[in-house]
């Protein structure tokens, strides 16, 4: 009996010191991010693996909490109810922080600005010298449901038809295909796209429409993680992590 305390008392001692030094004799649990992998180059899979922008960011996030990284799929409009149910921790999927979503889940301070952008066919950008000139067509304009591109079309294009795909690749090539005449988007997601599409006779209009932020949503009760999270991401930004994985995979983003 007394050799069982003294074994008991030694573990409890032995977890006391691992919890004062910051680590943990037990496995920590895994950061489960959800993702949407569709929209390179901010998340997407190649070979089988997470790639993209906030694929690696996640990996440096999940390195300094000391959490092995689990990515979850799941379709874009099923981002915000997995996050409240508990099936992620964490969006990190190239999601605005936008006043409507703010409403039911809080937000890591933005990681980079960014804005919508165009794409249009080569033997159309003379018709989309300016802003107003794109927000003004009456051509069809792809979006993806869901997104604050559609959002914004919805609002800001009064004369322009909507066409809805399923994936930015997919409404790219309606550009390509004359099933839409413009695609709006994510400026990253354009540029990437416009590079993938040059040689099908589309580019991105190199304008951006809106100022935006993206940022990683989190549940409005988990303090704790949005805590973690900040100071993580204060450490990525002043080492100069961050700017170097932006600068990997979107050397020429627009500066605003």
């Amino acid at each position: 009996m007394h050799r069982r305390l003294f074994f008991a008392a030694l573990f409890l001692a032995c977890a006391g010191l691992f919890a004062q030094s910051g680590l943990s004799p037990f496995k920590s649990a895994p950061l489960k991010v959800g993702v949407t992998p569709d929209s390179p180059p901010l998340i997407f899979k190649a070979g089988g693996e997470m790639e993209g922008i906030e694929a690696e960011l996640a990996r440096l996030l999940g390195k300094e909490l000391g959490r092995p990284v689990q990515f979850v799929e799941l379709p874009w409009e099923e981002q915000i109810p997995a996050l409240l149910e508990g099936k992620t921790d964490i969006i990190m999927s190239g999601m605005t922080a936008t006043k409507e979503r703010e409403e039911k889940i809080d937000f890591s301070a933005p990681y980079v600005e960014y804005g919508q952008m165009a794409m249009v066919r080569d033997d159309d950008r003379v018709r989309y010298p300016s802003a107003r000139d794109i927000m003004a067509t009456r051509g069809k304009v792809a979006v993806i449901p869901g997104t604050t591109g559609a959002d914004f079309v919805e609002r800001f294009f009064p004369k322009a038809e909507t066409v809805k795909f399923e994936t930015p690749a997919a409404a790219a090539k309606g550009v390509v295909t004359s099933q839409a005449d413009v695609f709006i988007y994510d400026s990253p997601v354009i540029l990437w796209l416009g590079g993938e599409y040059k040689q099908e006779g589309v580019s991105p209009v190199g304008i951006n429409l809106t100022v935006e932020y993206l940022a990683w949503g989190m549940r409005p009760d988990d303090k704790k993680l949005q805590e973690q999270v900040a100071a993580a991401q204060k450490k990525l930004e002043t080492n100069g992590d961050i700017g170097w994985v932006l600068d990997r995979w979107l050397p020429e983003r627009p500066k605003f």
